[in-house]
């Protein structure tokens, strides 16, 4: 007779049961490789299930690369839609991904920068589209490819109005937060990285380029103090 494994340790049970939805998600995130894609899909199908807004975005990922399930555009949407009503992040910045690109074949630039704005609005908590610069706000290194989109679409080749400022703060901001993930080992920003640098040192941030390198090096010191 074969009997199949359980998925949920004694610990596990112990998690739901206290509906330690956190727990339940980072034991997802832990098994989010693909030799346990499916396993991942589950713990985060719970914790989900127990209202963790990171596992419903999660999901979205994996329903949009076929992780462990099979892949569905319109679940992926779905769920990315459901996790930016409680003002996720991650969420917010993939469908501005996604509608930014040709490659889901529903591409909406006017989405894609809807999608991006409110992203950023989810990390500053002041309208950073006011009169006053962002200069320095350390959450941002935590999203860096959102940064980088956005340094990207705020450049003078981007589909958003051209603010020079803005843009090299948010590539700032990606610079530090891909720097942090390639010393922690995630060597796929390799490319991104590099991308940022390429931009960083373009001929259209000449004339502000010392004042934020400079800004930034100092609240970064005085930050690690």
């Amino acid at each position: 007779m074969n009997t199949k494994k359980n998925l949920l340790s004694n610990t596990d049970s112990i998690a739901i049961d206290l509906y330690d939805s956190n727990y339940i998600n980072n034991k997802g995130a832990k098994l989010y490789r693909p030799e346990s894609y499916a396993e991942s899909v589950e713990y985060y199908r719970l914790a989900a299930a127990m209202g963790n807004v990171q596992s419903i975005s999660n999901l979205g990922y994996c329903y949009l690369y076929g992780r462990g399930i099979e892949a569905d555009l319109s679940l992926a949407v779905a769920y990315f839609k459901l996790a930016v009503k409680r003002n996720n992040v991650d969420a917010a910045y993939k469908l501005g991904d996604i509608y930014g690109s040709d490659k889901w074949g529903i591409k909406d630039k006017e989405m894609s920068i809807y999608y991006y704005r409110m992203a950023a609005s989810f990390v500053i908590d002041e309208e950073w589209e006011s009169e006053f610069a962002i200069s320095y706000k350390r959450e941002l290194q935590s999203y860096p490819s959102l940064c980088y989109a956005l340094g990207r679409e705020l450049s003078t080749e981007g589909d958003m109005y051209t603010d020079l400022d803005r843009a090299y703060q948010f590539l700032k901001h990606a610079e530090a937060g891909y720097k942090r993930e390639l010393n922690n080992g995630n060597v796929m920003y390799q490319k991104s990285y590099e991308g940022v640098l390429s931009l960083l040192n373009s001929e259209q941030f000449s004339e502000i380029k010392d004042k934020y390198d400079k800004l930034f090096q100092e609240l970064e010191d005085d930050y690690h103090f």
